[in-house]
């Protein structure tokens, strides 16, 4: 049937439909729906759900340039302004500003963030940050020239608000807004953020490269999601997370302890990838030792339960070379992420964790780039060629390891061996392992896939008990 002849079921929709539809697009996305027919021309400023975002009109090129820079800027704030004078008598949920280097444009922002306030707005964004902060030690306090005004901190319809990059920020003034549930701050000084913790409803909260964070984070019983990405806890913090359902944590080695939380926790996430770059062997039975005692103090020396773990390379490199290594507790996670480049400093740490999680159902290796540089050399006794050929087993293999997920895989002689081993192992006796699947990078080119997936079928046939998949990820 000739595809030109079939009906179009989406433009047989009515208008407000198709208005709730353009809604949950990006503004890029959205104005790009302007050109779709001569009924969407004028349909996409309807749409409820406004961000203008600096980094989607000015491509990396341009911020290069820095008179190209100040042209296309220039353009960008009229382009804005324009919007906002087409849209003033109609309801808005969303209003975003995304803006980096707001110096010059104070004014604007004013007008803006009156305008959000004006429309009782629902989901509030004001990010002010630096595209070159890398983490809070980048910031400095002088650049940050934009403050929220009072009436932000009034808006009683605000359900979700970001904040990045303002000064003299109080997060404790947001504490009697009854219907913000999610909030995330970003390039900030927290100062009283305890108030708003302890006398909220929040439910999700999220912290980037923040500092003047107190010694002590006491969350409020509502509060589901907790994360936080390269922060200052002045080496160490207390934490009280009643019910928090997933903990997210990226950033320096802190002394972490941890009062109460839930008994069984969703998910954990730790990423200490902003230490990769450091010399492995500066501290390492130190840091191995931190780093088995936060595992410890997170699951309450196995009395608690993250289903998911999710942990990083520098946490695999570093467990094994703590002191005493064995002290890490079983751990009952029943879905362990290894994000791992496969090195040979990081094999020891994988085994470790394959021990520690005696329940483990399903295991999935992200592997992160370069992953061909463990196949370069040994270290310290450790061949990447022959590693993964010891026949040891661990209980979840020949119990409970029934799924095994890669991501990126592009069949390298090293993602082989570990896979041979889990698969050999999965297979003994009982043939608990059912099944492996191997998703290749979404740009993988047409001679690396077809590699990638004459390896996958290699994996196959050396298991009839065992089904091996293959496929690309999605671009995200």
């Amino acid at each position: 049937m000739d595809s030109s002849a079939q009906p179009d079921r989406i433009s047989d929709l009515p208008d407000v439909l198709l208005v709730l539809i353009i809604s949950c697009l990006s503004l890029k996305q959205c104005v790009q729906t302007s050109e779709l027919s001569k009924r969407w021309r004028s349909l996409y400023l309807q749409t409820k759900n406004v961000s203008f975002k600096e980094s989607d009109f000015l491509s990396p090129s341009v911020y290069a340039n820095p008179i190209r820079r100040v042209m296309a800027r220039i353009a960008f704030v009229q382009y804005v302004r324009r919007w906002v004078d087409r849209i003033h008598d109609q309801p808005i949920d969303a209003f975003g500003i995304s803006i980096s280097e707001p110096k010059a444009i104070l004014d604007v922002i004013e007008s803006l963030i009156a305008f959000a306030v004006r429309k009782r707005v629902k989901n509030l964004v004001l990010d002010f940050s630096n595209r070159a902060w890398r983490t809070f030690h980048n910031i400095n306090p002088q650049d940050l020239v934009v403050e929220v005004p009072q009436s932000v901190y009034d808006l009683t319809t605000l359900e979700s608000l970001r904040v990045g990059g303002c000064k003299n920020f109080d997060p404790s003034k947001l504490s009697k807004l009854e219907k913000l549930k999610t909030v995330s701050f970003g390039g900030m000084d927290l100062v009283n953020l305890q108030s708003l913790l302890k006398n909220s409803k929040l439910e999700s909260l999220t912290m980037n490269d923040c500092w003047g964070i107190d010694f002590e984070m006491k969350i409020s019983g509502d509060m589901r999601e907790v994360a936080i990405k390269n922060c200052d806890f002045f080496l160490s913090c207390t934490f009280d997370l009643p019910k928090v359902d997933i903990f997210k944590y990226s950033g320096d080695i802190f002394c972490f302890e941890f009062d109460s939380m839930n008994t069984i926790i969703s998910e954990v996430e730790l990423d200490f990838g902003v230490l990769d770059n450091e010399n492995d062997e500066l501290n390492a039975t130190t840091k191995g030792g931190m780093l088995c005692q936060l595992l410890n103090n997170i699951l309450d020396y196995g009395r608690r339960t993250a289903t998911t773990l999710t942990v990083c390379p520098l946490l695999l490199k570093m467990i094994p070379r703590s002191e005493h290594p064995h002290f890490l507790r079983p751990l009952k996670t029943k879905h362990l992420v290894l994000k791992t480049k496969l090195h040979p400093k990081e094999f020891n740490g994988i085994r470790l964790l394959l021990i520690s999680c005696p329940n483990l159902e399903t295991l999935t290796i992200d592997l992160l780039p370069p992953s061909s540089i463990a196949t370069a050399s040994s270290y310290v006794g450790i061949d990447p060629h022959t590693y993964w050929m010891q026949n040891i087993s661990y209980k979840c293999m020949r119990k409970s390891l029934k799924h095994v997920v890669v991501k990126n895989f592009v069949g390298e002689a090293n993602e082989l061996n570990i896979l041979r081993y889990l698969i050999r192992c999965g297979c003994e006796s009982e043939h608990v392992l059912e099944r492996v699947e191997l998703y290749m990078p979404f740009d993988l080119d047409k001679r690396r896939k077809k590699f990638a997936y004459d390896r996958s079928e290699m994996l196959q046939r050396s298991s009839e008990h065992v089904r091996v998949s293959c496929a690309q990820l999605l671009k995200m």
